[in-house]
């Protein structure tokens, strides 16, 4: 997939997203906002244009990815090193949430659950302001942290989001 950010027609008043994947290509194009104090609507605005522009899986793909750029090396080198010296997955989910105390098990299945958003990006945008599409950027942070502890692939899949009005975030980690 590809990415790319332009300005239109030599303005400063709009901006082209170019997505391609494969031999699709997608253009997107927003109103530019003043960023000064205004990331929250800017990301709003950028959301917003996604939802009305993309389809659900490639919003998903694209949102991930920025998850997955959020995320911590030092935190993925921390959980490898638990990994590494567990004996099975259970035993490192086990010793992990010891250090993570948002990894929680509930019989045979693996949640990451928040209490409130911690995003810095989002969490003060009033609710009913942000469409719950932004938490797929969520879904890419915690599969980088778990692929990137185990070097297997992961499916990670949202249950609950705050930002969808829900009492908290919760996503299932699927090994």
């Amino acid at each position: 997939m590809y990415l790319s950010l332009s300005t239109l027609a030599g303005t400063t008043k709009s901006v082209r997203i170019t997505i391609k994947y494969g031999f699709k290509q997608r253009y997107c194009t927003f109103q530019v906002i003043k960023m000064t104090g205004r990331t929250e609507k800017w990301i709003s605005n950028l959301i917003e244009g996604l939802d009305n522009n993309l389809d659900e899986k490639t919003i998903a793909k694209i949102l991930e990815q920025c998850g997955r750029q959020c995320q911590s090396t030092s935190f993925i080198k921390k959980a490898k090193a638990i990994y590494e010296k567990s004996k099975n997955t259970d035993d490192f989910l086990n010793k992990l949430a010891q250090v993570y105390k948002h990894l929680h098990m509930e019989g045979n299945k693996v949640y990451i659950v928040y209490p409130k958003c911690y995003c810095p990006q989002v969490n003060k945008i009033p609710k009913g302001k942000l469409s719950g599409t932004y938490c797929n950027c969520s879904r890419g942070w915690a599969k980088a942290l778990f692929e990137g502890a185990t070097g297997k692939p992961v499916e990670v899949n949202m249950e609950k989001s705050i930002i969808n009005g829900d009492d908290q975030c919760k996503f299932e980690v699927i090994f």
